[in-house]
């Protein structure tokens, strides 16, 4: 192990990748706890392959110093040792712990936590892409969690030196990563940033079914299933998924780029669709087709995601004739209704909303005579009030709720989280806070917004509320990714 790498002293030594090692470092002059990556090239290397590589590892690292997201392990350094002519890059140091420490137990995360993780790692991605760059190693290793639950992708702008002769030596010497690679990578054909989606989408199958999706007895037999093999649907080994997260997953890892989605914004869209309880807008086929009739898009998705994958041109085809049809039934539908309403208002012995007025001395209908209005009592009974109920769970160690309604603050109130048990050496606190509201009746639109330390999470949602009843929302601090989530129960 180096005693030091440029100016950073070297601690201790946390491990090995394919092409790099990293180490625990401290920089001296901010006198801060960094990690520092070096450049561990094979020794038949040529010098040329060796001198064009240190121009891109080089030119990668100083695009990475630039990104800033929340989900992204900063890029502080990089630069060559004048004493050995190692290549290195200084990245922050993240307090935490790897996913693929937490999914040792082999157990899927829920579904809405699942899919808030993909999404912030998919946020993260799209910006390493808009730099230009391609990850080209996103697994489970390469994605911390900080000890809030957040997720920050580690390793962009660490270039990777990639032949097709080093396809199976990588294999071997980064446990997983085959799991974790695009078709086009197993070939050795160049990649971009659609490769680190298909990536991405490998892990999201692992976090959501507890299984890896093209898992094998070998490097070489993993590596075929990725070329050649579908996975086995996630609704299959996960009862309850929502219909479309099978349908973002194939989207994912399809085995021609072309197929995917075409950039990580388009598949966090999708997930959001999902999230939300809506049909996810870029995976199904023939989407914004029919927009009068979105509301029928989901008939048949279980049917689709249950049949043969070798059907699925064939089920695109029915898929979009049906929707043709349901569309015409729509356009005839609202043609239908507005007729009738026509008509309702040109008839002249009609009251308004097209009913006959009725006699009060109950004599039967009466042909333009207006209902004579009740006796009113002298003092008006006060309306009773309508309640919420706000039913908040969490897994923060402590922290403040705050509900608004239409805009005014309602509710602000401390919560903590008590030690449930601990998995990894990672204390996982669960919490419950019941607050309840009177609201008038009526139309309000409930926000939410939960801070703690340094993180702020907020989400809205509107109701109606009747009189003299209690309406009871669910809002949720997803234990990964710390995703809020409100939901009517």
């Amino acid at each position: 192990m180096p005693q030091a790498l440029g100016r950073y002293e070297v601690l201790e030594e946390l491990g090995r990748g394919a092409t790099t090692v990293a180490y625990r470092a401290r920089d001296p002059v901010l006198d801060r706890a960094v990690v520092v990556k070096a450049l561990a090239l094979p020794p038949d290397v040529s010098e040329r392959e060796r001198t064009a590589f240190e121009a891109r590892f080089l030119e990668e690292a100083r695009r990475a110093s630039v990104l800033s997201h929340p989900s992204l392990v900063a890029t502080h350094d990089c630069g060559k040792d004048a004493a050995t002519g190692a290549l290195f890059v200084v990245q922050e140091h993240v307090s935490g712990t790897s996913l693929a420490r937490v999914l040792v137990a082999g157990e899927p995360c829920p579904w809405e936590e699942a899919l808030g993780l993909i999404a912030s790692v998919g946020q993260a991605l799209q910006q390493v892409h808009a730099a230009g760059l391609v990850h080209r190693d996103v697994r489970p290793s390469n994605i911390l969690l900080l000890d809030s639950g957040a997720p920050k992708l580690a390793d962009s702008g660490v270039a990777r030196f990639e032949t097709g002769r080093l396809t199976l030596t990588s294999a071997r010497h980064a446990p997983g990563a085959p799991l974790y690679t695009s078709p086009e990578q197993a070939v050795g054909e160049s990649v971009d940033a659609r490769a680190d989606i298909f990536a991405l989408g490998a892990v999201a199958y692992r976090v959501l079914t507890g299984h890896d999706a093209f898992a094998a007895e070998n490097p070489q037999r993993i590596l075929s299933r990725v070329i050649h093999d579908r996975p086995q649907p996630a609704a299959s080994l996960v009862p309850g998924l929502p219909g479309g997260v099978d349908e973002v997953l194939a989207k994912a890892l399809a085995k021609s780029r072309k197929d995917r989605y075409a950039d990580a914004n388009s598949l966090c869209d999708d997930i959001d669709d999902v999230l939300g309880g809506r049909p996810p807008r870029h995976a199904r086929s023939g989407a914004g087709e029919v927009d009068t009739a979105r509301f029928l898009l989901t008939v048949g998705t279980e049917a689709e995601s249950a049949a043969d994958t070798t059907a699925t041109g064939t089920i695109r085809k029915g898929r979009r004739r049906t929707l043709r049809v349901a569309a015409g039934l729509v356009a005839l539908a609202l043609v239908g209704g507005l007729e009738l309403l026509r008509r309702e208002l040109e008839a002249p012995d009609a009251t308004p909303g097209g009913r006959p007025s009725v006699d009060p001395a109950g004599r039967g209908p009466s042909v333009g005579a207006a209902p004579e209005a009740p006796d009113l009592p002298s003092l008006e009974e006060p309306t009773p009030l309508a309640r919420l109920a706000v039913d908040f769970r969490h897994t923060l160690e402590r922290g403040t709720l705050v509900v608004r309604i239409d805009g005014a603050k309602v509710v602000e109130r401390r919560v903590t989280g008590a030690v449930k048990k601990s998995l990894l050496g990672i204390k996982l606190r669960e919490g419950r806070l019941v607050q309840y509201v009177e609201v008038s009746p009526g139309r309000h639109e409930i926000a939410v917004e939960v801070l703690w330390g340094d993180d702020r999470r907020d989400d809205t949602i509107a109701g109606n509320f009747t009189a003299g009843a209690t309406r009871r929302l669910s809002a949720r601090v997803a234990r990964i990714g710390k995703r809020l989530s409100l939901e009517w129960q």
